[in-house]
């Protein structure tokens, strides 16, 4: 007596055979699949390769660009990930993210792509050479840098759509460069309250918390 073989369970023997044909199927879209090549791009929701820098955006057309949330900026950031979920963050909220080199990473970096999703494309990024560059190309922003030093809580600021909220580098046991974060070009030192017995927040987290607070005090305006 013969038994014809169950559709399903073939596929499922071949699966087994095959673990590459299995984990292929888990993947959805968004994240990398195993098999991708270290330069290999992250996609828009067209299908078309996209990284940071198909996101970029001249200082220039920066400082002209009427927005609803005040700038992020990210001096010489060092961990990839963090940097791509403030792009991320920066998309969902219309935010345009500053970044002051030198950088700890190359912008094609995979951490990076991966932690942006496929939110790259929805994203204004900026990069500047230095510090003094930021400076001079947002000659009408108040930059209000969050340290751990200060003593004013982020929520004592009223925010505006054109300030430039400033964090300094990665890792929180490095101190902060007292010349970025300290200096004449800075209208408000503030900081996030926290646990005296604990270090810090990690550096996306933070800017969360800065961004949707003065997005809150701007009405959410451009949300839904």
């Amino acid at each position: 007596m013969t038994h014809e073989a169950n559709p399903q369970q073939s596929q499922d023997a071949g699966s087994s055979a095959n673990p590459e044909a299995k984990v292929e199927s888990m993947f959805e879209y968004g994240y990398r699949k195993s098999n991708y090549g270290p330069d290999e791009l992250v996609t828009d929701a067209h299908g078309n390769p996209i990284n940071v820098t198909d996101a970029m955006m001249s200082a220039e057309d920066a400082a002209k660009a009427e927005t609803s949330t005040p700038h992020l900026c990210y001096y010489s950031p060092r961990i990839p990930g963090n940097t791509g979920s403030a792009i991320r963050l920066c998309a969902v909220t219309g935010t345009i993210l500053h970044l002051v080199e030198p950088l700890g990473f190359n912008l094609h970096d995979t951490k990076l792509r991966r932690a942006g999703l496929d939110y790259h494309d929805m994203a204004h990024v900026v990069l500047h050479p230095d510090f003094d560059n930021l400076v001079e190309s947002m000659p009408n922003s108040r930059i209000i840098a969050f340290t751990a030093h200060a003593t004013k809580l982020y929520t004592e600021v009223e925010y505006r759509p054109t300030d430039i909220l400033l964090f300094g580098p990665e890792p929180g046991n490095i101190p902060d460069p007292t010349d970025i974060m300290f200096g004449p070009h800075v209208a408000e030192q503030v900081r996030l309250p926290m646990r005296p017995s604990l270090r810090s927040l990690n550096l996306t987290n933070c800017a969360s918390i800065a961004i949707y607070e003065a997005w809150r005090q701007l009405k959410f305006k451009s949300g839904a």
